[in-house]
Parts: C-alpha cells; structure tokens; sequence
C-alpha cells in the first residue's frame, strides 16, 4: 500500500522510537511523490540532525549517478562502503544513500548485495527510485520496500488520461467486476504499454541510424554496444511508463478514499466503502510487487487485474 510522506514518516518515526527500524529501505514511487526528498527526512530522523542540513552531516553519506551514461559504478559503491565503515563522528550512527538506485550497474548491485545484508553497526541504507522494477530482486529483497504517492495533482499525459477514463468506466457505479471486465481492463493497461514499448523502439532505431550517419566516417565505434544501451534506455522507459500508469489506477481509488474520510468519515456506510478501497488499493500494491519480482508481464496484469475486480466487489 501506498503511503503519502506524512504517514510513511509517521510510521517510521514510530519504529525508530521502538527500536524496531530496518536497516536498509527501499524508497520508491511515481514522478512528483518526493522519494529523494524523503530519503533526506528519513536519514536527518536517524541522524537527529536537527536544524544541520542533513547532507552536511559529517555522517551523511550518498552517491548518485554521475557518469555520462548516467550509471552508479562499482566504484561509487566502494567509496561509500568505505565511508560507512569508518567510525562517525557525531554520534554513533551513520547514513548511506543510493540515489536513483534503479542506475545501479549489476556489477555494482551485486557488489552492494552483503553491505545490503550486514551493514556495519549503527548504519541506515536507503536506496531511493521511481522505478523499481529495474532493480533487482536480490537487491529488493534484502529492504524493506516504502511506497509513496504524490499528494499532490501532477500533469498527466494523453495515456494516462485515458486510463484514468477507463478506470471510470470499470469501477463506476453499476460497473460489473468480474473475469471478463478484468481481461478487458487488462488489454486496456497492455494496448497502453505497447504504444509505449513501439515508440521506444521506434526512437532507438532513429537515435542509432543518426549515430552512425554522424559518427560513422570518422570512427568505428562500437555499435553494438551502443545499439544494447540505447535498448536498455528503452526498456527503462517502457517500465517507467507501466509504473505511471500503475500509479494511476492506485490514486483512482486513493482519490476516492480521501473523499470519504474528508466528507463521509464514521458513517457505517462510509467505513464499509473505505475497506473495500483499502482491498482494492492492496491489490494495486500486490500487482506492482509481482511486476517488480519479474513476473511475465501478461500473467502479472490478468491475475492483478482479477484480483482487483474482485476486492472491489461490494461484501
């Protein structure tokens, strides 16, 4: 389930009090929801840094893409390795942050994979992203996974808009939930991801014969290798889309619980709509985590969407 920063930090606040905060966290969400931004109020709560900027901590460390290629390296997860097994000098606890996680090399995930399991005494790994469904499974495993939504309106393009119509059309009043609605709501999601995945495709192509027009009468260059970035490129776009979308569908029903607490809260009516919801947003949740492990695409979204239809049936 998703939460806004307010309730996420709430929680972890709380936990942190209890002596019963993780020590590493997955920080993810769609474009607007502040994973970066929450990241920072996270380690400046562990730190206690108070009125100190948090990213001038001396026990405040981060790493973020920086090549041209815009990867973390293994070098990057050295150093900061490093930094945390030195003694802090404020206290006794220390920080490290991997920003835009899903950049993460896989020989640079993988060499991050036994700090991830037994960090030094003392230390708080938070990997932030907006796209986890490029990191992987080994390193999404080994955190506890925090899932933020804007609570804030943001700018949608046409498919979003148009999935946000759809969504009117299966969920409203008098809709039927069942097995045929959920394959049709399923070929909706998946007709969407494939404008996506052919547009991509359709700009590699181009971004490439470009290339090789400019570049190719004055050096070989390895082609081939471009052509493998410039798909991994592609394919990150098409997650990042599926994860917009995704993120849709769940303030769809966020949109409509908010509304209930706002206007209708502690009518008997009103609480027995706020579960069905609540069903209904987890099963968003269970969908994105079953695209994030992997699973086949088209299996994940029909058993996702199945599932949704019926946890937003009425008890």
């Amino acid at each position: 389930m998703a939460f806004t920063r307010e309730e996420a930090f709430r929680l972890l606040e709380k936990a942190l009090a209890e002596g019963r905060l993780g020590h590493a966290y997955l920080i993810s969400g769609s474009p607007g929801s502040g994973v970066q931004e929450f990241g920072n109020e996270l380690a400046a709560l562990f730190l206690g840094s108070g009125e100190i900027a948090v990213e001038k901590d001396s026990d405040f460390h981060a790493i973020e893409p920086e090549s041209k290629s815009r990867k973390l390296l293994t070098e990057q997860v050295r150093e900061l390795e490093h930094a945390i097994h030195r003694k802090p000098e404020r206290g006794s606890r220390k920080v490290a942050v991997v920003r835009d996680a899903d950049r993460l090399m896989p020989q640079a995930a993988n060499a991050f994979l036994k700090t991830l399991e037994e960090p030094p005494d003392g230390t708080l790994l938070i990997l932030t992203t907006e796209l986890p469904e490029a990191l992987l499974e080994t390193i999404r495993s080994r955190c506890i996974s925090v899932v933020l939504h804007s609570s804030t309106p943001r700018a949608v393009g046409s498919r979003e808009e148009r999935l946000a119509r759809k969504l009117t059309e299966f969920f409203g009043p008098g809709s039927k939930t069942d097995a045929t609605a959920a394959f049709g709501l399923t070929r909706v999601f998946r007709d969407l991801i494939e404008e996506v995945r052919e547009e991509a495709a359709e700009r590699t192509k181009e971004e490439l014969a470009a290339e090789k027009a400019h570049f190719g009468k004055t050096t070989e260059g390895d082609w081939e290798n471009r052509e493998d970035v410039l798909k991994a490129s592609s394919e990150a776009e098409v997650l990042q889309e599926r994860s917009l979308l995704l993120g849709v569908v769940a303030d769809y029903f966020g949109g409509m619980l908010r509304k209930i607490h706002a206007h209708h809260e502690g009518d008997s009516a009103a609480l027995d709509e706020s579960r069905r919801l609540i069903r209904s947003l987890d099963a968003v949740e269970k969908l994105r985590s079953s695209l994030e492990r992997g699973i086949q695409e088209g299996l994940a979204l029909e058993a996702g969407f199945l599932e949704l239809m019926m946890a937003s049936k009425p008890q």
